[in-house]
């Protein structure tokens, strides 16, 4: 992302200055760590882990696995090729996009359960928000400070409701999927 328009997120959507642009958003992907989204740090829980790599053409693909139940244990896969735009990470939600979605149960194998009922709430949210809109990411951190910052853009305009919060964790330390808490 260009530093005009790094700022002008910060500035205009009331990000911390002390958040900077994150230079290479995929140096922790690449020697082998799993992006954690909204961590416990003392439970070792994420509500979302997404897996990236990079292609030679210079796409990225990413696995995101978000929990939705914790008993039974049920769970939205995703598997998505996106473009990079300078700094941010962009997408369209389309029938290619939901082409990468199924709901999962359990942990390993992640066997399908009740795939049509679930991707059709799924995708009905989906409609009603971002179809056949481009979502873009870019990733802001602090010095010193793990936890970093996402910040969504939807057809190129700020979307608060894609900021996140999230950590890049180690693959074999013990960490779960955790879905939010049921209100």
């Amino acid at each position: 992302m260009p530093l005009i328009a790094a700022m002008l997120l910060m500035t205009t959507f009331d990000i911390d200055p002390s958040y900077k642009p994150v230079k290479d958003p995929l140096a922790p992907a690449r020697a082998g760590k799993i992006q954690c989204h909204e961590p416990d740090t003392e439970g070792h829980t994420c509500r979302i882990m997404t897996w990236f790599s990079e292609g030679a053409d210079g796409r990225v693909q990413a696995r995101q696995i978000t929990a939705l139940a914790d008993k039974p244990s049920l769970a939205a896969e995703l598997n998505i090729a996106l473009t990079r735009e300078g700094a941010g990470f962009c997408g369209v939600v389309n029938e290619s996009y939901m082409a990468g979605f199924r709901i999962v149960s359990g942990s390993a194998p992640y066997a399908p359960a009740d795939n049509k009922r679930y991707a059709i709430l799924y995708r009905e949210g989906l409609l009603a928000t971002l179809w056949n809109r481009k979502t873009c990411s870019y990733a802001f951190a602090r010095p010193g400070d793990d936890m970093q910052l996402e910040v969504g853009t939807v057809d190129g305009e700020f979307a608060g409701e894609l900021m996140a919060s999230y950590i890049w964790i180690d693959p074999g330390a013990g960490w779960r999927l955790k879905a939010r808490p049921q209100v």
